[in-house]
């Protein structure tokens, strides 16, 4: 039998690797505010600062399109998209009507081992609070409710989540940032993990969901403060 010899296409895979590193750096700096709402992309000057070609620019920015980080309007130009605190009122309920399917799913596999872990994660939130590391909060935050979508051992549920808190990282980092109000999550996520204790699955489930809203009322409320200049487009 004659074997059929396949060829190695290191290119094609090289340049996926550029395209995503490309991603990855874009997306923290939107996330970030190094880019700022309605600040102008230009694909060459994306391209001579990452020091790569324009072809992954390009398909990085059209990935981050797709995720609601940019906007193009066609030959005209690209945007980083503007903070729009009523996407929190899409976006969240998503969220947490995932996150309350995992819990569903996770629950008879959480015991002390997995209370322990989630009080690990919480104590930390609370040091960074006291730094007032909002982006290290955000991280940890995303830590701990992963923890407990992993557990439920559903591997759909986890990149859906992803795609969504890549949006709303960047919303919680820009109004919490930007106002002294005081973050509760440290506060909530002691609900959650008290009512796991129990052993109260409804229980747990609202004070998931509690955590959530919370943040969208945050949201919602610092926005009437706080004046965000989102119809003009940086030169």
């Amino acid at each position: 039998m004659n074997k059929i010899k396949t060829e190695s296409k290191i290119g094609k895979i090289n340049r996926t690797f550029i395209k995503d590193e490309a991603y990855n750096l874009l997306s923290q700096k939107i996330i970030r505010g190094d880019l700022r709402p309605c600040q102008r992309l230009r694909v060459k000057e994306l391209s001579d600062e990452l020091g790569i070609s324009r072809t992954p620019v390009r398909e990085a920015l059209l990935q981050l399109e797709s995720e609601g980080l940019v906007l193009t309007k066609a030959n005209r130009w690209t945007i980083v998209a503007p903070i729009n605190p009523k996407e929190a009122l899409n976006i969240y309920p998503i969220i947490y009507s995932l996150e309350e399917l995992a819990l569903e799913e996770a629950f008879d596999k959480i015991g002390p081992k997995e209370i322990s872990k989630l009080r690990e994660i919480n104590d930390r939130i609370k040091y960074l609070h006291d730094k007032s590391d909002q982006l290290g909060i955000i991280k940890k935050d995303n830590e701990f409710h992963n923890y407990i979508t992993n557990l439920s051992g559903n591997e759909e549920i986890g990149p859906i989540l992803q795609k969504l808190k890549r949006r709303v990282e960047r919303m919680e980092l820009y109004f919490f940032e930007n106002s002294e109000s005081n973050f509760t999550t440290y506060i909530e996520h002691l609900k959650i993990i008290e009512s796991l204790e129990e052993g109260k699955l409804e229980k747990s489930k609202k004070a998931l969901v509690r955590n959530w809203t919370s943040t969208i009322e945050t949201i919602i409320n610092l926005s009437k403060e706080i004046n965000i200049e989102d119809n003009e487009i940086s030169n």
